[in-house]
């Protein structure tokens, strides 16, 4: 159940919901109220209640950043941002391929595009969800890395599929790496790719070179690495994914992922056991970060120190792994920015367990005072998602910032 606030008061303006209340997949983007800016916001808002924006703009600009450039088909990974309103803007941008990992994550994305088409690239599925896939919702596309998922899923539906591989792809670019949890080793991967000559079904190969990497050079790297398995297991694959780790809060200054789409359109051509192959990826965080901020509100400054009203069981979450500092302006409760001398703070959040605390410091102006409130963007990817209601603290308010009617 949503909360609401009163029709009178200026806070109705803002959609208010709680970490559990789930979006259905038809909802309307227009329930949500869009503002001018976030000064305009502020101005408007009488809650203490952090606040999480969408920017429809930028995401349909990074959307179309990767279909205009990237050298093969464009998957959205859902579990980045699964808002039926990101999701929307984000087909507006031009995508129409979806990473899902869930049944109910397909139910969201077909309640937003009807044809839409789907990869389940989930490593490890229920049989039940495999069968639902493939029976209700037309998926064709699977991915394992390992011979009992593999055995596991060809028993489930039969032959009619494509099968990725998942290749586990060395990585020391990467803030984090998979190939913990995920991923074939080569020698794995050629005996999978020949299970599957053998059994029927068409083969694709896929990689995840982790969560933002830094150097262009390593999805060339990881593209070596797949050919090789393809020219040693002898097959032609229907595909190749590079899958995500596109940077985006770490993307480094001076390149672009201009930078990176040449690296893996040149690789892929220069690899001729591969080069016939079409490339497909799954950004998710890359997609997702530019379209959404937090506005968080500061509860005490406490010498060196700072509390504010959401944090790591919150929409901060996404912080753990990042362990930057994000694009912040501070703002005076009537809109003002406040600027000056600066001074490094300790950020805590609002719950009372001392695991909420960002992992790095933030810069921040000496003048900071109580009340103020932090606007932190490129916040758009594994935040709202991960909203918990730890101490029943997890109620945020949403809204958009800009015109998001117009694509």
């Amino acid at each position: 159940m949503r909360a609401t606030a009163s029709a009178g008061s200026e806070a109705a303006h803002l959609r208010v919901r709680g970490p559990f209340d789930q979006h259905t997949a038809g909802e309307d983007a227009m329930t949500l109220a869009a503002f001018g800016s976030v000064e305009e916001l502020l101005l408007k808002k009488t809650t203490d209640t952090p606040v999480f924006c969408f920017y429809p703009k930028a995401l349909r600009a990074a959307a179309r950043c990767f279909v205009e450039g990237f050298p093969g088909q464009v998957l959205y990974a859902v579990k980045a941002n699964p808002s039926p309103h990101v999701v929307r803007w984000i087909v507006e941008g031009g995508v129409r391929e979806f990473d899902t990992a869930s049944i109910r994550e397909i139910v969201l994305v077909r309640g937003i595009l009807e044809d839409a088409r789907y990869s389940f690239n989930h490593p490890v599925k229920h049989r039940n969800a495999i069968v639902a896939a493939h029976r209700d919702w037309g998926i064709r596309d699977f991915v394992v890395d390992h011979m009992a998922e593999l055995d596991k899923l060809l028993e489930v539906v039969g032959s009619d599929i494509v099968v990725q591989v998942r290749v586990a792809t060395p990585n020391p670019h990467a803030r984090l790496s998979f190939n913990s949890k995920f991923g074939a080793t080569p020698g794995e991967a050629v005996a999978l790719l020949r299970a599957l000559a053998q059994r029927g079904a068409a083969a694709a190969v896929s990689t995840h070179l982790g969560y933002q990497t830094t150097d262009p050079g390593a999805f060339g790297k990881g593209l070596q690495l797949v050919a090789q398995v393809v020219e040693a297991a002898g097959i032609q694959p229907a595909y190749v994914n590079v899958g995500g780790g596109f940077p985006s809060v770490l993307l480094p200054k001076g390149s672009s992922l201009k930078d990176y789409f040449h690296v893996i359109g040149a690789t892929h051509a220069g690899e001729s056991s591969i080069s016939a192959a079409p490339l497909k990826c799954e950004p998710g965080s890359a997609l997702a970060h530019p379209g959404g901020g937090v506005l968080t509100q500061v509860l005490l400054v406490k010498e060196n120190s700072i509390y504010i009203n959401d944090g790591i069981y919150g929409a901060l979450a996404e912080l753990i792994h990042s362990k930057i500092q994000p694009p912040t302006r501070v703002l005076m409760r009537d809109g003002t920015e406040r600027t000056g001398m600066l001074r490094h703070y300790t950020v805590f959040g609002p719950t009372c367990d001392s695991y909420d605390t960002i992992p790095v410091p933030f810069e921040l102006p000496a003048a900071l005072r109580e009340g103020d409130w932090l606007q932190l963007g490129m916040m758009g990817a594994y935040s709202s998602a991960l909203i918990t209601d730890f101490n029943g603290l997890g109620v945020h308010e949403f809204a958009v910032i800009g015109d998001y009617s117009r694509p």
